[in-house]
């Protein structure tokens, strides 16, 4: 049971960096080398690991195509379930890219843990949404798959 509310308290504080767009305050509650699965066919689609790669690769093709100034993460958090071994939340974000698509995004985490940090992610979201407002990409022509695909 402690194990469990110390897991929902991390993921918690995880959320709470995101919304304050700290970087360093969400890598230290992940292990260095954390593994992100991501669904879909996106740019940021499939397995990474390491603290590195999210920072270097993933975050820049997240946060750097939003209009940051105004957008805000965690507009509504839920923890669904939890466990021994997961978490699992739905999350909303609200705000705009900087192409002006609008990005009112909903997204599905399950965390993992190993040695009390968080050790896996998998996200699931609208992935449509995020062509269009990340990549202004109104998918009128194909999406080429990931090259390590989301798998679970």
């Amino acid at each position: 049971m402690q194990q469990r509310e110390s897991q929902k308290e991390l993921v918690k504080e995880w959320y709470r960096a995101l919304a304050a767009s700290d970087a360093d305050a969400m890598l230290a509650v992940q292990q260095d080398d954390v593994i992100y699965n991501v669904h879909g066919t996106t740019p940021v689609s499939g397995r990474f690991q390491g603290k590195d790669i999210l920072v270097n690769d993933i975050f820049p093709k997240v946060m750097g195509m939003l209009q940051m100034d105004t957008f805000k993460f965690c507009t509504k958090l839920k923890i669904v379930c939890a466990d021994e071994h997961r978490v699992v939340t739905i999350m909303q974000a609200d705000g705009y890219a900087l192409n002006g698509v609008r990005y009112n995004q909903t997204y599905c985490h399950m965390f993992g843990f190993k040695d009390g940090l968080i050790a896996e992610v998998w996200e699931f979201f609208d992935s449509v949404l995020a062509e269009a407002a990340l990549n202004n990409n109104p998918l009128t022509k194909p999406s080429e798959a990931p090259a390590i695909a989301f798998d679970f």
